[in-house]
């Protein structure tokens, strides 16, 4: 596989270059689905922000199975990305059910 990224048919026919696989692009997309669940950015598809904590709940968990399923395997930058946005993640949880 390479790390260079796919291209993907668009919408329009058009090619677009998807972005490799790595660790930090799925933690990045797990943290983009939270936020949208708890309604801090809009959903891209219908502009709209609608919160929903189970679903964001969720997505906090499976960021910490992999965090438990990845320990002693990320170099320290992943480590650190990882628990910071899990910090962020459920600092805004706790807002948001308050």
């Amino acid at each position: 596989m390479s790390d260079e990224g796919d291209i993907a048919a668009g919408a329009d026919g058009s090619g677009v270059r998807m972005p490799p696989a790595t660790f930090d692009f799925l933690i990045h997309t797990l943290f983009t689905q939270a936020l949208m669940a708890l309604g801090r950015i809009p959903n891209p598809i219908t502009n709209k922000s609608i919160t929903n904590i189970a679903t964001a709940r969720h997505f906090i968990d499976t960021l910490d199975m992999l965090e438990q399923k990845t320990r002693g395997n990320l170099t320290g930058e992943e480590q650190r990305l990882l628990e910071e946005i899990q910090h962020q993640l459920r600092t805004m949880y706790l807002e948001a059910k308050s």
